[in-house]
């Protein structure tokens, strides 16, 4: 490991207790113990890759989705592991019989049991090669382990943050600075998305007031919907249009058709929801047969899982739009919602390891 201090090369020998024996001074995370082999220097490369090199802010929540990518990345390719199950239970006996076949009968038979050896070795290879890269991905780190202790520990080491990561409250992520003049209101129901548009100035730059809940949402303007991919998330924009009538409400997604397929999206997978919430998504006009099939089976991603660079860009490209016109009841672009997901659809590579 490289000390984050010195930039020395330690063995783990000579890194006891955290400490560095070059320098003396401690860092915060042991590649070797800790569950998702994370070290000072790949925390600060990752803030710098997310944070666009210094030019925007994040929040905590997203860079625990970036860390943990790895993880949802092994349990995507879990398929393989159920293929290798497969595979052992229908070529194991297929081998033992044809090598018994070819052993007991002798002579010309003798060539069963040569592809029955051959079928038995490939299975074996099969399945400890697949076991071993199981063995070898790594543990889930749940939301509230990394807040509780690793950035404690982080904050505890350098006494802040990294440079460019923000924190706050529920009620502080939806209390930005006030525009002089509200255009719009934003309709988000996560205060971490919250605090990133805030952080980054997007209330005052555009002229919306962020609201955690429609009762909340300021008389006459129009309304702009930021969910997650998931089934709440999707019926939100609905829900808000039944709840004020007549009002302007752009749906700006994450849609799910942004992360069904993209290679690195890594969406995660939970309970499934409800028959009477899967008959609303299907319902609605606005999702597709195969992004309600894709919730139906628990599939789902939160905005904080969508690339901060991205998400910012998604989300002003449509205050833009939605905020240049004064009059709530004219819409001068119906396809708002499309628009919106072209721009989720253009998914970043991977984060720095």
């Amino acid at each position: 490991m490289i000390c984050p201090h010195c930039s020395q090369s330690l063995l783990y020998k000579e890194r006891t207790g955290q400490v560095c024996s070059k320098c003396k001074r401690a860092y915060a995370f042991e590649p070797k113990t800790h569950p998702l082999g994370l070290h000072d220097l790949r925390i600060r490369r990752l803030v710098q890759k997310l944070g666009d090199d210094g030019k925007i802010k994040i929040t905590v929540d997203q860079l625990w989705f970036a860390v943990t990518r790895k993880t949802r990345k092994a349990r995507k390719s879990g398929g393989e592991a159920s293929a290798a199950a497969g595979c052992a239970g229908c070529g194991v006996p297929v081998g033992l019989l044809m090598l018994v076949a070819g052993l007991t009968i002798g002579g010309g038979a003798g060539v069963l049991a040569f592809f029955g050896s051959f079928l038995l070795i490939a299975v074996v290879i099969t399945v400890v090669s697949t076991w071993r890269s199981g063995r070898r991905t790594t543990a889930a780190l749940p939301r509230e382990r990394f807040r509780s202790e690793d950035v404690r520990r982080w904050k505890h080491i350098y006494g802040s943050l990294p440079d460019g990561v923000v924190e706050g409250t529920d009620a502080a992520a939806f209390r930005p600075a006030e525009p002089k003049a509200v255009r719009a209101a934003l309709l988000c129901q996560d205060p971490d998305i919250a605090l990133f548009l805030a952080a980054n100035g997007v209330p005052q730059r555009y002229g919306v007031v962020l609201v955690p809940d429609v009762r909340q949402v300021p008389d006459s303007v129009p309304v702009v919907v930021l969910h997650d991919a998931d089934p709440a998330g999707c019926l939100l924009a609905g829900q808000t249009r039944h709840a004020l009538p007549g009002r302007r409400v752009v749906d700006a997604g994450l849609p799910p058709r942004a992360v069904m397929k993209a290679e690195n999206a890594l969406p995660l997978q939970g309970p499934e929801p409800g028959a009477e919430v899967v008959e609303q998504l299907r319902a609605d006009t606005s999702l597709t047969r195969d992004e309600v099939d894709w919730l139906a089976k628990g599939w789902s991603t939160p905005l904080v899982g969508v690339p901060p660079a991205r998400l910012l860009a998604v989300v002003t490209k449509v205050l833009e739009r939605a905020t240049a016109y004064a009059d709530p009841g004219t819409d001068p672009d119906p396809d708002h919602r499309k628009a919106a997901s072209i721009g989720f659809l253009t998914w970043p590579g991977e984060a720095a390891r």
